[in-house]
């Protein structure tokens, strides 16, 4: 960060002391010399995007953030190049000069972007902030929809966030679920499931061993739950070697209660599984080696729900898709987000810290 810090500052001081001799050039010119025909073109299309950059920034220490300085020293060489553009002494060398140093401001500017933790592993990401849009840049976009007749047919309705904001979260009732088109990117050798939730027990009558936090395929592909002791739950299916085999871990240690906000992580990759609760690896699994099997593209992945409400049967000989097993969550929900990759614990970490404060 101090790097960043530096060369922005860098870049900037260098932009100024090139802008400033334009502008003593100016001051110093005869009234009476000719005015030459120049062109504003880049200039004018440099100051109108850095001055958008800076209107809609916002300076922090979280992903989506800006570094703390860096909108100063953006407004400090915009404020130079828009006395450069209303300067009519101003020659095409000045207007091409101050055009580049305010590009060079722009691009060390947009350098100072705060990113998410492992973004190009980032494939889905859940804001729940008053859609069901993905926020990964990938384009896993869900969808809101109704849950089973059997589970009630509940809703997915917005509610209150971790921090009281209103409209900032989900609340999942009665099946209620978030379906998300499957894609070959929900289905990838290893993972990181990361959610924030928050259990309700308020009129759940059926199946309540199995609250659904993300599914693809239930145990046929691989499922993120709480069971019937409130510890975080993971089933995945996985090829080794010649063989299939199913896993079934709880994070063993961790009790959680309900009504209270959560955050928890689990990691995959072969021969290793961990379970993190605010932060914290609470639990680690070594005798699970093998890669996840790829499920059918016919069935999507959900949250809230352990499988698409229509995919559900209500006669099924061997189960696969009986809606009486059926697990779904009941309680709020929040910043889903889906790695291709197992994070390690300080990543985990991270993504804890930056999401646990506004």
């Amino acid at each position: 960060m101090t790097q960043l810090n530096f060369r922005f500052k860098f870049i900037t001081a260098a932009a100024l002391c090139s802008l400033l001799f334009s502008t003593m050039f100016f001051a110093c010119k005869k009234d009476d010399d000719p005015a030459d025909i120049v062109d504003q073109a880049c200039l004018t299309n440099n100051i109108a995007i850095a001055q958008a950059l800076y209107d809609g920034s916002v300076e922090g220490t979280k992903p989506g953030e800006y570094v703390v300085g860096s909108r100063t020293d953006l407004k400090t060489i915009l404020d130079a190049a828009i006395v450069v553009s209303n300067t009519s002494t101003a020659t095409q060398a000045d207007i091409t000069n101050a055009c580049d140093q305010l590009q060079a401001g722009i691009n060390a500017f947009s350098a100072s972007l705060i990113h998410e933790i492992a973004e190009e592993n980032l494939i889905g990401f859940w804001k729940m902030n008053g859609n069901a849009n993905d926020s990964s840049g990938k384009g896993n976009n869900g969808v809101l929809t109704i849950g089973h007749f059997y589970f009630g047919a509940g809703s997915v309705t917005p509610t209150l966030d971790r921090f009281g904001r209103p409209d900032m979260a989900y609340h999942f009732d009665h099946g209620g679920n978030i379906e998300v088109p499957y894609t070959s990117t929900l289905n990838p050798q290893e993972m990181t499931l990361s959610i924030w939730c928050k259990k309700d027990t308020a009129g759940r009558t059926i199946n309540a061993d199995t609250y659904t936090l993300m599914s693809l395929n239930r145990w046929n592909g691989y499922k993120y739950q709480l069971q019937s002791a409130n510890k975080f739950f993971y089933t995945v299916h996985a090829i080794n070697g010649a063989d299939t085999v199913y896993y079934d871990k709880d994070d063993e240690t961790a009790v959680l209660d309900n009504g209270v906000w959560y955050h928890g992580v689990v990691t995959y990759k072969s021969g290793e599984m961990n379970f993190y609760v605010n932060g914290d690896l609470v639990k680690s699994w070594t005798d699970v080696p093998g890669t996840p099997i790829t499920v059918p593209s016919t069935i999507n992945f959900v949250i809230g729900q352990d499988l698409p409400t229509s995919y559900y049967l209500t006669s099924d000989l061997t189960g696969n898709q009986l809606v009486d097993y059926g697990g779904f969550w009941t309680g709020d929900l929040d910043d889903a987000m889906f790695y291709n990759t197992a994070l390690d614990a300080t990543q985990v970490k991270s993504i804890f810290d930056n999401q646990n404060t506004l």
